[in-house]
């Protein structure tokens, strides 16, 4: 039977020519056509305010068809045979779920003895498209027995990066993906997920202008092992061959391979030129393990390994370094050793000579021998039990310096050493906790004080709402053994021990739909027993009973209303919180984990103004504070939120941290006679979708001064434009100066500014800039330029003092 008309034939074939096109790591050979034709061929659109200069614009798919195994196939015309070839012309489609393949021409080729197709071949402007992916090709052949498949000619572009790129707003109909394209002679598969390229190119660049391509004469990309190899592989720079690899064994999915990993090669003041050899090495599927040989041309060889593991239960790394025989480092011990600022000390107000002494014998007797560890650790045991670990540790004072900060630090020079093990239930949580800090103390920096190890601390916390009556019980407890290095330079022993600490309470929580009142009540136990205390005159044993009494309310009302053509719903926030704690003598009582809180909005309805459990504060006060919001009603969005408040202080504050002036509260400080605290203000505004603002602010009546003010200023109108401003004002509170008591000079003022902008097409200048305007004091300093396209994306920045990152 024979006939020319328009045809369509709808079947079931298991396997067919259409099978997405694998992500290419690698290709070679530049298209005979001009770029512009090129271009034009892969549906790239010039577009100068995209990231790329433009974008790949993709017809629509035909509708998914609902079975996968049913192949669609249409013509303008043709010649049918049920057992003989047929012949189909004009417009030939062949359309799967997801996928369609068009041709000028198309044979089917049939088993004589079945009747079934056995082949077919595509000639003629050969397209291959499914989502982000095109293939463009002179003639296709298909084997339905073999399954093997072929296209020569072929030009192809994919989408590699399941990610958007940033700063381009999708259109209908268009790729926004990072998109790989290049060419090849010739593209078959002849076994099951293994693919065969011969004389291919490779390029993420725009096809107009190709700043680079990679070029191989062979390529196979075998999906089965997740790997791909190419021979001849050439990397060119604007058409200049720049690297040539007889042959190169590259990833083409997320399973990984053993072997070396690209060098790093670099230079710093600090290290001098640099050249790093990472090799990784896959162990087993759960653990890997990255060896980094280096030589640093200023100091030697490095080796530095960094281990991972994840199994059922735990998640973590191991990391560590070391470098023999520092150069760079025994050249700075031997002109400390001579330098007469620290062999013959003055003692000045912010550090006495007997501390410069203490620093100057560390680094004198540290090894020249380099080294560092780190290990991280999670782990998930049951549902109820779990465990943190975060160990650091540096082999001497000035690695940070010299090498980086790799490792956890809580504060300037304090070295985080932590392993906790948690327990949660519906009504408990229990933690263990091992932790203590590595304080270094570098000669030509700040002093820093140790702080108190806690080991062990074991911390009981129960929890029971809703029980008869409305009431609610809980509790939180604590054993804390403490100790302490004594900081270099310092003759005094502080004072070392444990601390008991039990507090049951009982709340009777009332909540409405627009009003709530809780009232509550605690006894706060606490008992401490203590030696070493004979330089501090500090008693061994201690007790200390507290009841706490308050009472948190407060009520929400709302309205519509109308701005600027838009409506919100705003709200009307007041709240009272009422507390009660009687004065008991706590000055005898060291002070391990405790400061005074930052005066906050939040704080505003907290019972004790200091943190930690050693200083229990009096009170017999009301705070109180009225928050307003603004609701954008389309999107639910807060646009506004504006909070203010204080507290009314009924008797005047006894307890304070420090018993003379070494700390700002103490019992000469006069803000503890103030009948009234600071006013504390907040405000958050979402100016529009790129501007924000946000205040907070602590404003002293009585001085009619600013006590504390952070501020921050954002504007980022796109992805590419960033622009931040902070500032923060502390009223005594630079640790840096040297000042305990109060004085202007003491008052801490802090500027942040950072931004990514973009000077001209691709190139943005990056920066942030942190000073410290009080003592001049540089914070950071980094600079530099980015290159960012979807072609070659580079940085190259900076960090005072001269220092390339």
């Amino acid at each position: 039977m024979s006939a020319r008309k328009k045809i369509t034939l709808t079947c079931t074939i298991l396997g067919i020519y259409l099978v997405p096109l694998p992500a290419l790591s690698s290709a070679s050979q530049t298209p005979s056509l001009a770029y512009e034709t090129l271009a034009k061929q892969l549906g790239w659109v010039v577009n100068p305010s995209s990231f790329c200069g433009g974008f790949y614009e993709d017809q629509p798919l035909p509708s998914p068809i609902e079975n996968n195994n049913l192949v669609k196939i249409t013509s303008g015309g043709g010649l049918l045979s049920q057992r003989a070839t047929s012949t189909l012309e004009g417009n030939v489609t062949i359309t799967r779920s997801g996928q369609q393949l068009t041709a000028n021409r198309a044979y089917l080729y049939r088993d004589p003895a079945t009747g079934k197709l056995s082949a077919i071949d595509m000639i003629g402007n050969v397209h291959l498209r499914e989502a982000n992916s095109l293939i463009l090709g002179k003639k296709g052949h298909y084997d339905f027995n073999s399954e093997s498949r072929s296209l020569l000619d072929i030009l192809y572009r994919t989408s590699i990066d399941s990610s958007k790129i940033s700063g381009v707003k999708p259109i209908n109909g268009t790729t926004t993906n990072l998109t790989a394209w290049g060419s090849a002679s010739e593209f078959s598969q002849t076994h099951s997920n293994v693919y065969e390229l011969v004389e291919a190119s490779y390029s993420t660049c725009p096809p107009l202008s190709p700043a680079w391509q990679v070029k191989a004469s062979h390529i196979v990309l075998d999906k089965n092992s997740g790997r791909g190899y190419a021979t001849h592989a050439r990397l060119l720079v604007k058409n200049i061959p720049v690297l040539y690899f007889p042959y190169i064994n590259f990833p083409i999915d997320k399973q990984r391979k053993s072997g070396f990993l690209w060098p790093q090669v670099g230079g710093s003041n600090k290290w001098g030129p640099y050249f790093l050899a990472p090799f990784y090495w896959n162990m087993a599927p759960n653990y890997d393990m990255t060896i980094t040989p280096g030589i640093l041309s200023k100091r030697g060889v490095q080796l530095s390994d960094t281990f991972r593991y994840l199994s059922q239960t735990s998640e973590g790394s191991l990391y560590f370094s070391v470098l023999p025989d520092d150069k760079a480092f025994r050249d700075f011990q031997q002109s400390a050793a001579i330098n007469t600022l620290y062999t013959n000390p003055v003692s000045t107000s912010s550090q006495s000579a007997s501390v410069t002494e203490a620093e100057l014998n560390r680094l004198l007797s540290s090894s020249d021998t380099r080294k560092s560890f780190i290990w991280r650790d999670d782990s998930q045991f049951n549902p109820h039990w779990s465990s943190h670990v975060d160990f650091n540790y540096a082999g001497d004072d000035y690695y940070l310096r010299d090498f980086g900060r790799t490792v956890n630090e809580i504060s300037t020079n304090q070295l985080l050493q932590e392993g906790d093990l948690y327990y949660k239930s519906q009504n408990w949580n229990f933690i263990g906790r091992m932790q203590t800090y590595q304080t270094l103390h570098p000669i030509n920096e700040s002093p820093v004080l140790n702080q108190y190890r806690r080991f062990p601390q074991l911390i009981l916390n129960a929890d029971y709402p809703d029980q008869p009556l409305g009431l609610s019980y809980f509790l939180n407890s604590e054993a804390t053994h403490f100790t302490i290095l004594n900081t270099p330079g310092s003759p005094a022993n502080l004072p070392i021990g444990n601390r008991l600490h039990f507090q049951p309470g009982i709340s009777l929580p009332l909540y409405w739909s627009s009003f709530y009142i809780n009232p509550r009540i605690q006894l706060a136990l606490t008992n401490y027993s203590l030696s070493q205390t004979a330089d501090t005159n500090t008693p061994t044993s201690k007790n200390r009973a507290l009841p706490i009494a308050d009472i948190a309310s407060g009520f929400s009302l709302e309205r519509r209303v109308r701005l600027f053509h838009h409506y919100f719903q705003q709200t009307l926030e007041p709240q009272i919180y009422y507390t009660y704690i009687p004065y008991r003598s706590q000055a005898s009582i060291p002070v391990f984990d405790t400061t005074v809180n930052t005066l906050t909005y939040d704080q505003l309805f907290n019972y004790n103004r200091f943190t930690g459990i050693d200083r229990i504060g009096d009170a017999n006060q009301l705070g109180w504070g009225i928050t307003t919001r603004l609701i954008d009603q389309d999107s639910g969005l807060e646009k506004v939120r504006l909070g203010i408040g204080n507290i009314i202080y009924f008797a005047h504050r006894r307890v304070t941290l420090c018993n003379d002036t070494s700390c700002n509260d103490n019992p000469t400080n006069p803000s503890n006679d103030f009948s009234l605290s600071p006013l504390s203000g907040v405000l958050n505004y979402h100016i529009n979708p790129s501007w924000s603002f946000n205040v907070n602010s602590i404003w002293d009546p009585i001085s009619k001064q600013l006590a504390n003010t952070t501020l921050a200023f954002q504007y980022q109108p796109d992805n590419l434009h960033l622009f931040n401003f902070g500032y923060s004002y502390a009223r005594d509170g630079d640790v840096l100066s040297g000042i305990s008591t109060t004085d202007s000079l003491d008052n801490l003022k802090v500027t942040d500014v950072s931004a990514v902008w973009p000077l001209f097409r691709d190139v943005s200048a990056v920066g942030r800039w942190s000073q410290n305007w009080n003592d001049t004091h540089l914070q950071n300093l980094l600079y530099g330029l980015q290159y960012d396209t979807c072609c070659q994306p580079c940085q190259a920045l900076f960090r005072d003092p001269q220092t390339c990152v």
